[in-house]
């Protein structure tokens, strides 16, 4: 399958509200969603008629996108395929494997003495090599005993990582990107004191060697270079909360044309994208591997900017299900009752990759 990869690095941090409590994290990427939002925003500025864009996307989508996910260094990352996970009796037999093999005294062994079960169980993302390997229906402990000896398969946070084997276990980055939680108040706006409106703000930092990446799937070829052009308006729009103060601010985009192996004979879809079924697509949904999060948030529009959507439920990217050809994802009007200017939709098309349902 042949996709357009855009690469994006932030400027500086960027804020992906993820709750609104007394401590407001930041999601480390991107969902499809929000990034399909910013480029309506972008299309808005650059051509004005949206209602055409948004009704295109309705009824036949021109193109398709994923959510924005890590990449660093050479290493393009997705997330861990939700039906691999470590059964009972998997995890004995991890412990007994990593025991036997890093029993010894040499420096592998000393570089990889922190590498334990609960490590395994952190992996967020996975490299392509890694994600194909895995989509073909491999177990997760298979990939472990894999992964212990074949460099090119890397996770995220990292295992094990040669270019920093050297180092000791502080000195190693187990990930490219650090959230910090900055203390906020919030003034009173008659009295312009702070009483308790006291609460932490997340923002996410990423590396030099790293950034974002989404994957675009272009339906029309002649819809390729609008899509470039939304992404470089973007660029200097910016994406998430506090843009105003220079937040979400990206560098210019790189754009690649990358091609991934299908997989022979596969009966599921992995998801590269938060997906919304109508009810025509909602068959077979048990018998998936998903999770889902509610997301909801506030409009972004020149005629409204202080109104909540109605929130929904997605599922999330990694979500695995039984393969369908009807299987496409909607968008959904989440426009409250207050506002009239017009219709307000959360994207929930799926783009989706082939893969086994069923680990081997």
């Amino acid at each position: 399958m042949k996709f357009l990869a855009v690469k994006i690095k932030p400027r500086s941090s960027f804020h992906l509200g993820e709750r609104e409590e007394w401590r407001e994290g930041s999601k480390a990427y991107i969902p499809a969603d929000t990034l399909f939002s910013a480029l309506v925003h972008c299309y808005q500025l650059l051509y004005g008629d949206t209602d055409n864009f948004i009704g295109e996307f309705r009824e036949d989508p021109p193109f398709l996108l994923s959510s924005a996910f890590p990449f660093w260094r050479d290493d393009l990352y997705f997330p861990l395929p939700r039906n691999k996970f470590l059964l009972p009796e998997d995890i004995q037999s991890l412990k007994n494997m990593l025991k036997e093999k890093y029993s010894g005294e040499g420096r592998k062994s000393r570089c990889n003495k922190s590498l334990n079960v609960k490590d395994i169980k952190k992996i967020q993302y996975v490299n392509l090599s890694a994600l194909i390997y895995l989509l073909s229906g491999e177990k997760l402990i298979s990939f472990i005993q894999k992964y212990l000896d074949d460099r090119s398969l890397k996770t995220l946070p990292l295992l094990i990582d040669s270019e920093v084997e050297e180092k000791t276990q502080p000195e190693r980055s187990k990930i490219p990107w650090k959230i910090n939680n900055v203390p906020r108040i919030a003034l009173n706006r008659l009295t312009s004191h702070p009483g308790e409106n006291f609460f932490h703000f997340g923002e996410v930092y990423y590396e030099k060697q790293a950034g974002l990446f989404a994957l675009v799937k272009i339906n029309r070829p002649e819809w390729e270079n609008k899509i470039k052009a939304l992404f470089y308006l973007l660029s200097h729009e910016g994406v998430g909360g506090d843009r105003t103060c220079g937040k979400g601010i990206l560098e210019k985009p790189e754009f690649i044309q990358i091609e991934l192996p299908e997989i022979e004979n596969g009966d599921g879809i992995y998801c590269l994208s938060p997906y919304y079924p109508p009810d025509n697509e909602r068959a077979g949904l048990a018998e998936g591997y998903y999770e889902l999060e509610e997301r909801k948030g506030y409009i972004f529009s020149p005629w409204g900017r202080s109104l909540r959507r109605r929130s929904i439920r997605l599922f999330v990217e990694g979500s695995v299900f039984p393969r369908d050809k009807e299987r496409r994802g909607a968008l959904v009007d989440v426009t409250p009752e207050a506002f009239k200017a017009h219709p307000v939709y959360r994207y929930g098309l799926l783009l989706s990759l082939p893969c086994q349902l069923e680990a081997k």
